[in-house]
């Protein structure tokens, strides 16, 4: 069995701890949300990735953000050695709510808002640990690996941030959602970002990833924690990779930077800047 390479090295398939998601040369590398940015609406994507204009965090993606932290907290003393403990995975909840990443202002509508979100962390994590979806006794090959990946199949660098890896180089990525999810669509929707996981977990070992797994934290009265496993992407689904990579290279080396009207422009945060769109490159 081949292991992952050691954190946190920059060789070896490792990238720096960098934001992955904003800012930069977008053609150094592609991101699965610098493709998925990009392929929703490439103006937006300018005024996201490339200029860097920023906006307040919505609540749920804090929220999201925050219950990441507790289990990653959970994974990584499983990796490491640390303290798996019921408590600790809560406080490292806490800890990430209550002090937004890199000062992010959240769009709160009040005090009390933040309060009643705050305290649905802490039964949707008992209900995460009641799960024990990773066994006490099982050692992951690694959690929130960085990793970087040059295949000749793609046009530019691989870079992602993988959640956890299985012993078995099974990718699991976690998302907090609010109902119980249409699996069928989940994994239609998280295609791309399967994909790309598996490339660079495969890419890192020299191993065949056997599959993907989402797992879905359900936010209902009763909170529930919903594992799906996904089949190894086929090689129809690598070369749809490999070519959505390649629309995304052109289109950047170009700056076909251009709107997508639709119903998503209800709850776009560029609208403004979007209505003064000329009808050029930005």
């Amino acid at each position: 069995m081949i292991a992952l390479p050691p954190l946190p090295p920059s060789q070896n398939g490792h990238v720096p701890a960098e934001d992955l998601t904003t800012g930069g040369d977008p053609l150094e590398y592609v991101s699965v949300s610098r493709l998925k940015a990009f392929l929703g609406c490439r103006l937006r994507f300018y005024f996201e990735k490339v200029m860097v204009v920023t906006r307040p965090e919505s609540p749920n993606l804090h929220y999201g953000k925050a219950i990441h932290a507790g289990i990653q907290h959970y994974n990584k003393a499983r990796w490491r050695g640390g303290d798996a403990s019921e408590t600790a995975v809560i406080a490292a909840y806490q800890k990430a709510f209550d002090n937004p990443e890199k000062g992010a202002k959240i769009a709160w509508e009040s005090a009390d808002e933040a309060a009643a979100q705050r305290a649905e962390g802490e039964p949707l994590l008992k209900a995460f640990l009641a799960s024990q979806l990773l066994a006490p006794e099982t050692k992951p090959a690694g959690v929130e690996l960085k990793l970087r990946a040059e295949l000749p199949s793609l046009a530019l660098p691989l870079l992602g941030v993988i959640d956890l890896i299985k012993a078995d180089y099974v990718p699991v990525d976690y998302k907090t959602i609010g109902k119980t999810p249409n699996l069928s669509l989940e994994s239609w929707l998280h295609e791309i970002q399967l994909t790309a996981y598996t490339l660079l977990v495969e890419d890192a070992t020299g191993e065949k990833s056997p599959a993907n797994e989402l797992v879905f934290l359900v936010k209902t009265k009763t909170p529930k924690v919903i594992p799906h496993r996904v089949p190894a992407p086929s090689q129809v689904q690598r070369d749809r990779f490999a070519r959505l990579v390649e629309t995304y290279a052109n289109g950047v080396a170009n700056e076909d930077y251009y709107p997508s009207p639709g119903m998503q422009c209800g709850w776009c945060d560029f609208r403004n800047e979007c209505s003064k769109w000329k009808g050029g490159p930005s």
